[in-house]
């Protein structure tokens, strides 16, 4: 009915609606638990909300941010059910689809499925190597109370 079927919007938009739930349950965990003494001393300091929450907020935020990145990058990748039933041109292949199709109906390429399982291995790793610190900051955020 909205002819996306078949194209990449057919996927980002499932994407979209799955991950959202969880993105602002983290979200919210983590706001909860914002020190509103930092918000106090900014706001008593002359800034407004917009530079509040640019300069302030947003930069504290990083932790779960990068948690969020991670975890929408590594479901992405690995999502195969959406990609399987809307997309249906084999140009269009998402990476997890790209690797099912070493699989045929009597044989299996073992050995390519296993390059290809590394490949999309490889920038998942990436992304969490460059937002490790981020995220191991963001778990001990709280942790100590003084």
């Amino acid at each position: 009915m909205l002819g996306i079927f078949g194209t990449y919007w057919a996927l980002i938009l499932p994407y979209i609606a799955v991950t959202i739930p969880f993105n602002i349950l983290l979200m919210t965990g983590f706001l909860r638990e914002f020190p509103t003494e930092i918000e106090e001393a900014a706001i008593i300091d002359g800034v407004g909300l917009w530079k509040l929450c640019w300069t302030v907020v947003l930069p504290l935020m990083r932790p779960v941010i990068a948690t969020i990145l991670i975890f929408n990058v590594v479901y992405v990748f690995n999502e195969f059910p959406f990609a399987s039933i809307l997309i249906n041109d084999p140009d269009m292949v998402t990476v997890s689809l790209a690797v099912s199709r070493f699989q045929g109906q009597y044989t299996v390429d073992y050995g390519g499925m296993m390059a290809a399982a590394t490949l999309v291995l490889v920038p998942q790793l990436i992304v969490y190597a460059l937002f490790q610190r981020q995220v191991i900051a963001g778990m001990t955020v709280g942790a100590v109370k003084g």
